[in-house]
């Protein structure tokens, strides 16, 4: 629509989320333009609030300068495309609740899509916050500790194998330097594990699979927690 004709999107480009739902806006056409932090002109970063940038996605308006961040950026793009939302949004008992939920994700990015800084150009990695962190690991765990371990358990050697597997990571992560950025990793790989045991048949032929997926996922994860 005309509001969003000279809006770009600067994402995270070292998060495959950021480049998932951000390219999906531009493909179906919410959007013409994204740019990630990487390519972004001087010019643009100039008129960002980098500190904040870090933590809430910039929504930036090329013709005006304007600029809007995080939830207030995803509520004017949906807004537009889908108006029948736009008095829902503009409710704070609606705002609230998502406002967190964003924060979560914003705040836990990284360890939740295995991000790792950029070798170049400006890193929008965001900082440690412990009290969405830990929001982030418990939400994580819940779920996953009810779908996992008593199936795991009923599963003979194959079961008891992968909650080994968890169960030896986990150790490994009490030496670690950065013990809350172990603890988010290892709540995601647990929390993806558990999904996908739930929803695949429980066969040692699955549990076999799931911890080779296991150790592809701390593979790609190891130099972050090393």
């Amino acid at each position: 629509m005309e509001t969003l004709e000279n809006k770009v999107i600067v994402y995270d480009d070292s998060c495959p989320m950021c480049e998932a739902y951000t390219a999906g806006f531009v493909k179906i056409g919410w959007l013409k333009k994204r740019t990630g932090f990487a390519d972004a002109s001087p010019e643009m970063l100039a008129k960002l609030d980098l500190n904040r940038a870090r933590h809430e996605i910039p929504l930036f308006d090329t013709a005006t300068g304007e600029v809007r961040y995080g939830l207030d950026a995803l509520i004017l793009i949906i807004g537009e495309k889908m108006p029948l939302f736009k008095p829902l949004f503009r409710s704070t008992i609606f705002q609230a609740p998502l406002y967190q939920l964003y924060q979560i994700i914003t705040f836990n990015r990284r360890v939740i899509a295995a991000s790792v800084s950029p070798k170049t150009g400006f890193d929008c990695a965001p900082d440690l916050n412990v009290f969405y962190r830990w929001v982030y690991i418990v939400l994580a765990l819940l779920p996953a500790c009810y779908l996992l371990i008593p199936g795991a358990l009923a599963s003979g050697w194959s079961g008891f194998g992968l909650l080994g597997l968890h169960g030896v990571a986990l150790l490994y992560g009490v030496f670690a330097q950065k013990k809350l950025d172990f603890a988010g990793h290892w709540a995601t790989v647990f929390l993806v594990s558990a999904l996908l045991f739930w929803t695949f048949p429980n066969t040692w032929v699955t549990n076999l699979l799931l911890m080779l997926l296991m150790a592809w996922m701390w593979r790609r994860r190891w130099p972050q927690v090393a």
